[in-house]
């Protein structure tokens, strides 16, 4: 879909509105809200906004600070309706961090909900100008003395409905801003404009997604996996459902209760829900297709999920910067292709380079850039990291350095081997801690694994584990070590192996890394 050519996602949901205005759009937690009742609120609610002054393309923002409910998409609905920007803030960084990105966006307007009412005042208040700033509650009743008005009826009817007028929407107005980091220094905001999310809309449908669609969504709304599932499930005017929080017990209910026909997992949610031992008796006469995307699955686990449950399962892989670059349609694909992310979309371009920017061949090993028509505008108000982030072709074409090492096979399977900065240099070689990884997850007693490069006095950098056991199997951080290093090269050996009940992981389900590095050097300091 091309910026001249495209049609906005605000027209699409005031169409089904009217075209079955009864269907449920969102279902969060059992409570659902149908099409005609969410455009009604949201119409409101946009009516609100532009009495407080944020104009269609301004550059005031629209920030949500909430767990996943059904003001949440009332909320984002209208930011389409007004042609305001939104920008969804985590809750799982610092209330200091949260007032950077509140400082960041140029939030005009902040929506939060009960989860966060703490958080919200204590960033607020760390802001340059706090009384500029409106804050509105949303979702379930918030604590006593919280801050701002809620969203009822009563604040969405001060918004008046008559003088509001829909606008055009310019292609590359600022649809969202989506923050990929921020706990620490300068956040990096990422631009998505209205044509972009639509483009995106349109090729998502390859995924099998229709009007008749019941998709489950197991991550945060805030997150941009858990934006985008809503924006596509709304273009296509299908059913949402989503949980304030995650849980595997809550989501094999949802399962168990209701038709659903498409499931969004990142690994994390995929592993849990995986492990609840209800699941396979529940879901094997349903097929479903199952989406995997936020972080690399084991070859090991999307067999698992392939036995475990009947239908299609599709991993994706993709950046906010770019959206999907490439689907693994891993019902579908020879077995020794299950450990690629598959092949790339036609909506994409990915090139292979080395550190100097060179192109390389088939089959060699560098840096994922990749072209899509779904990319971001840029960083926001951010030049340095734009500068950084982009690579243009001979052509002229710009691509994203996506960080990510991978490799293009002969029959255009695109493989990954790590995240260029999680690479270890050890004894001046580099070691890929995912192949390490994938070793120790066939280990019969290790549920997940990360390997991550601790300091050390003879190589520099050498590689050490944390693993997180299956329930009812025992085996010593000794003895996995053994197993392991018998089964990867000399250089990959690793120094130790830590057990752990779980792992830290953000909303995508990555693991973070930084943390596992931090916590390892406290304990073990440089080790020989």
């Amino acid at each position: 879909m091309s910026a001249q050519h495209w049609t906005p996602l605000a027209a699409r949901i005031l169409a089904h509105a009217q075209r079955c205005p009864s269907r449920s759009a969102v279902v969060c937690d059992g409570e659902a809200i149908s099409y005609e009742r969410l455009t009604d609120r949201a119409w409101h609610c946009a009516a609100r906004l532009r009495a407080l002054g944020l104009a269609p393309g301004d550059d005031r923002r629209v920030a949500i600070l909430s767990s996943n409910s059904i003001d949440f998409a009332v909320v984002v609905v209208a930011c389409q309706f007004a042609g305001v920007a939104v920008a969804p803030i985590s809750g799982m960084i610092a209330a200091d961090a949260q007032a950077r990105l509140l400082d960041d966006s140029n939030a005009a307007v902040l929506f939060y909900d009960a989860d966060h009412a703490e958080q919200a005042a204590a960033a607020i208040r760390l802001l340059a100008r706090p009384d500029d700033l409106v804050a509105v509650q949303i979702g379930r009743a918030s604590p006593a003395g919280a801050i701002g008005e809620p969203l009822s009826d009563q604040w969405l009817g001060s918004g008046t409905i008559e003088n509001f007028q829909p606008v055009d929407l310019e292609p590359e107005w600022v649809s969202d801003l989506i923050y990929s980091s921020g706990t620490t220094g300068l956040p990096k905001g990422i631009v998505q404009s209205y044509a972009a999310r639509s483009a995106a809309n349109v090729a998502l449908a390859g995924l099998g997604i229709s009007d008749s669609s019941r998709v489950a969504q197991t991550v945060s709304l805030y997150s941009n996996y858990g934006l985008v599932s809503l924006y596509v499930v709304l273009w296509w005017a299908g059913t949402l459902h989503i949980s304030r929080k995650f849980s595997a017990a809550g989501f094999v209910d949802l399962v168990a209760r209701e038709s659903i026909d498409m499931v969004w997992f990142v690994p994390a949610t995929l592993v849990r829900a995986m492990s609840d031992p209800r699941l396979p008796s529940i879901v094997e006469s349903r097929p479903c297709i199952k989406i995997c995307m936020g972080a690399p699955l084991s070859k090991d686990t999307k067999q698992a999920a392939l036995a475990a449950w009947p239908g299609a399962f599709i991993e994706g892989y993709g950046q906010t910067e770019t959206s999907v670059i490439s689907l693994l349609q891993a019902h579908a694909v020879p077995e020794e292709k299950l450990g690629s992310v598959g092949k790339v979309l036609a909506s994409a371009c990915v090139r292979i380079i080395d550190d100097a920017g060179r192109e390389l061949p088939c089959g060699a090993i560098g840096e994922i850039a990749a072209h899509t028509s779904t990319m971001m505008s840029g960083y926001f108000g951010r030049s340095d990291a734009n500068a950084a982030t982009y690579w243009n072709d001979a052509t002229g074409r710009r691509f994203v350095r996506t960080g990510d090492i991978g490799k293009l096979d002969e029959d255009g399977f695109l493989w990954l081997c790590d995240r260029k900065k999680d690479m270890i240099i050890s004894g001046g070689l580099n070691i890929y801690p995912a192949d390490i990884e994938r070793e120790l997850q066939a280990h019969p007693a290790v549920l997940e694994a990360a390997v991550v490069g601790c300091a050390s006095r003879r190589w520099g950098e050498t590689p050490v584990a944390v693993v997180t056991p299956r329930v009812g199997t025992e085996a010593t951080e000794e003895e996995i070590r053994a197993w392991v290093n018998r089964r990867v090269g000399k250089a990959q050996r690793v120094a130790a192996v830590r057990l752990v009940s779980t792992l830290p992981t953000g909303t995508m389900g990555k693991v973070l890394k930084r943390e596992l590095r931090e916590q390892l050097t406290r304990e073990l300091g440089t080790l020989p």
